[in-house]
């Protein structure tokens, strides 16, 4: 039996955890409190309560690592993840590691991103991501995998619900670049039994102005109007998923506006 440790049993780690758990995977993960230890210990087969960035070790055998754990405030970050993926190298050789990175890395310049495109960040967070992605392509060879995240959405979280009401929105006229929490995990659990070290977008396939998209769903749904700065005509990126589609997968939600959450 495979064993799989996710680093980080949060709001797409749980998801992960479970589902893998279903398709018969020992899971191990982590998570930073004790109230939350004690919460999810039903949800994996081993449970440990750690903290990135603390100089805590976690000493687990796994054949997969998953490191969902995103940039923090925290000038620790880097150094407390790269510290720990060098740990678990060290106790586990052979073992892949998974990393749950950003399309954040690739900036916010106008053009169409793949996976061969150049990495543009210009954000502390994205800054830390590309550091902590360099590391494990260095580090880990070729048993590393990377998931490039488009903008999350699923269960109570979608952007609609923080935009709604709100007045002078940037950016109206930027392609919406976002991505089911589904759909991200059936990524991952195709990866990890399919495996092909590299790096992998995922985003769903249309790309929609925010304008458009969000005006379509405050309708849809009855929320407050979203209202944009119509001088704002800046664009950005659209971002393309070559690399999974390699490997047969399809989207589930492959249009924007398909995407199933809770209000």
């Amino acid at each position: 039996m495979k064993r799989v440790c996710i680093v980080g049993l949060g709001w797409l780690g749980l998801e992960l955890a479970k589902e893998l758990k279903k398709q018969g995977y020992y899971t191990i993960g982590t998570t930073t409190s004790e109230a939350k230890r004690q919460q999810v210990q039903v949800d994996v087969d081993e449970i440990y309560r750690m903290e990135i960035g603390l100089g805590e070790n976690l000493n687990v055998f796994a054949d997969v690592l998953i490191y969902t754990i995103p940039p923090s405030g925290s000038d620790n970050y880097v150094k407390g993840s790269n510290a720990f993926l060098n740990q678990f190298k060290n106790s586990n050789p052979q073992a892949s590691v998974f990393y749950t990175s950003s399309t954040s890395v690739y900036g916010n310049d106008s053009r169409e991103i793949n996976e061969e495109s150049d990495v543009r960040p210009e954000t502390t967070s994205s800054r830390k991501i590309v550091e902590v992605e360099r590391y494990i392509q260095l580090h880990f060879k070729n048993r590393y995998i990377i998931f490039r995240l488009g903008g999350l959405v699923g269960g109570k979280r979608h952007p609609v619900k923080y935009l709604q009401g709100r007045i002078t929105v940037a950016k109206p006229l930027a392609p919406v670049n976002l991505v089911h929490r589904e759909d991200v995990v059936r990524a991952i659990v195709l990866q990890i039994s399919s495996f092909k070290s590299g790096v992998f977008n995922l985003c769903s396939e249309e790309h929609p102005s925010k304008k458009l998209f969000y005006s379509k769903l405050v309708e849809q749904f009855g929320l407050k109007e979203v209202k944009f700065d119509e001088d704002d005509k800046r664009q950005d990126k659209i971002v393309n998923c070559i690399s999974i589609k390699q490997f047969d997968f399809e989207f589930k939600y492959k249009s924007v506006y398909d995407f199933i959450f809770e209000l």
